[in-house]
């Protein structure tokens, strides 16, 4: 393999993530002689990646959760998205990267186990799974590409959960043509070796602000939920949850307070206009946005949330 230390070294760290599998034939947690699973921070891991790639020792293919916590904040080190639709993938795989590359993102064409592809990018940095998996997800949905497969799927982990994983590139044992790299702009068709590919994509990483902006697409393209338009009241004959708090002295959290009262207006027939006049009537006693410049954009964004979580009544 050459220069197997810096090729190994830098193929781990593209990859490096939470835990382990072995996917040599099924999806199998590598776990602990405590029973614990293994995660990446193990000193195996390089090893393990060594056999991944050569296929000495167990010689065993791995997959990797990309999920791992750094400070109280679930981080990634890598986002892919896994394409898996059929005579379709390989446009969709196309189409992803064109648009990465016109964000300036580098990005990596594998092929995957069955007739399927896989779109990596690599950070220089770690970055936190909700930005990687927004800013994935904003750029597949620009060019229609399917999100159900971006990976992280998960931006946090509950206790004892470890997430889904993706196999790596280049294990020893791939069948010829498949889970190779695409060397870009080459015809016909060829692939990275796999010391071409780590040093491609270890000089290709991509910095937080660059990527960063792919949450803008997200953002632009985030479905808007539908929202309950109220009715035409605006009188203060209010009753329930609506006038329990309005007649409360003493809040424990005003924004929970003021999203619930909004809501029960709502429920009860207020149009949003008088449910956001009635909200400021309660922020003027609990001073919640009362000095804020920004005051009315953060009535009317709240009582909007609220209108969509508010189901219609039923007509009697």
């Amino acid at each position: 393999m050459g220069s197997i230390n810096t090729t190994v070294e830098q193929f781990a760290q593209l990859h490096f993530g939470g835990h382990l599998a072995d996917v040599s034939f099924r999806v199998n947690p590598f776990r602990e002689e405590d029973k614990t699973y293994a995660t990446c921070e193990d000193p195996a891991y390089t090893q393990r990646i060594v056999e991944h790639l050569d296929g000495s020792g167990e010689g065993k293919t791995l997959g990797v959760y990309p999920l791992w916590k750094m400070n109280g904040v679930w981080m990634v080190n890598w986002v892919a998205v896994d394409l898996d639709e059929g005579k379709t993938s390989d446009v969709h795989a196309d189409n992803l990267q064109k648009i990465l590359s016109a964000k300036g993102i580098k990005s990596f064409k594998e092929t995957s186990k069955s007739k399927g592809y896989h779109v990596w990018v690599y950070f220089d940095q770690p970055i936190a799974a909700s930005i990687g998996r927004k800013g994935m997800i904003g750029a597949c949905r620009v060019v229609d590409v399917p999100i159900k497969e971006v990976y992280p799927k998960q931006v946090i982990l509950t206790e004892e959960k470890i997430g889904n994983c993706l196999r790596l590139p280049y294990p020893h044992s791939r069948a010829m043509g498949r889970h190779e790299v695409f060397i870009p702009d080459v015809t016909p068709s060829k692939f990275y070796d796999v010391e071409s590919f780590v040093k491609a994509a270890w000089a290709s990483r991509v910095s937080l602000p660059v990527f960063r902006e792919l949450v803008r697409l997200y953002e632009a393209t985030q479905p808007k939920a539908p929202q309950y338009s109220g009715g035409g009241r605006s009188d203060g004959e209010f009753y329930g949850t609506a006038r329990k708090i309005w007649d409360q002295t003493i809040f424990e959290d005003r924004s929970a307070a003021m999203f619930a009262f909004a809501g029960s207006l709502l429920w009860q027939g207020y149009s949003i206009d008088a449910t956001i006049d009635w909200v400021r009537k309660l922020d003027d006693r609990l001073g919640k946005y009362v000095d804020r410049v920004e005051r009315e954009k953060y009535l009317r964004d709240l009582v909007e949330s609220a209108s969509t979580r508010v189901e219609p009544r039923e007509e009697t």
